[in-house]
């Protein structure tokens, strides 16, 4: 009976380490997955008006993906690979541009003109009530 026992365990330990590696491997698969397609729209596709390599189904696009899946593979890291298609495509080829020199006004300006449409709007309103008012 005892060896039943320890059969039982073996068999219920070495199960346990089975579903373990098991779910590790889909976890970092899945991640893997994630950081590609994070990749893939951070980048756009040279050809394509508007589109990242997320949405192209442009052959360059493709091979972009290639590279990309390859990189990481490599064990590159996601500053790395966008460092490369940098150098090799210019910064255009990245989706957002970066928070740095004269880009600097892409993020600000939006925010500038919200403020300013609202205080232009505040101020009319304001100038209309008063002459209601008169």
């Amino acid at each position: 009976m005892s060896n039943i026992k320890s059969d039982l365990l073996k068999i219920l330990i070495l199960s346990s380490i089975f579903l373990v590696v098991l779910i590790s491997c889909i976890s970092n698969n899945v991640d893997n997955n994630n950081r590609e397609y994070n990749l893939y729209s951070q980048i756009m596709c040279p050809v394509c008006d508007g589109q990242t390599i997320a949405e192209s189904q442009a052959s360059i696009s493709n091979d972009m993906k290639k590279m990309i899946k390859t990189q990481i593979s490599e064990g590159k890291t996601d500053d790395q690979i966008l460092y490369y298609f940098k150098e090799r495509y210019g910064q255009e080829i990245i989706s957002s541009p970066s928070y740095s020199g004269f880009n600097i006004t892409v993020w600000i300006a939006p925010i500038l003109i919200i403020i300013g449409s609202l205080l232009l709007l505040i101020y009319s309103l304001r100038k209309n009530m008063n002459k209601g008012k008169s």
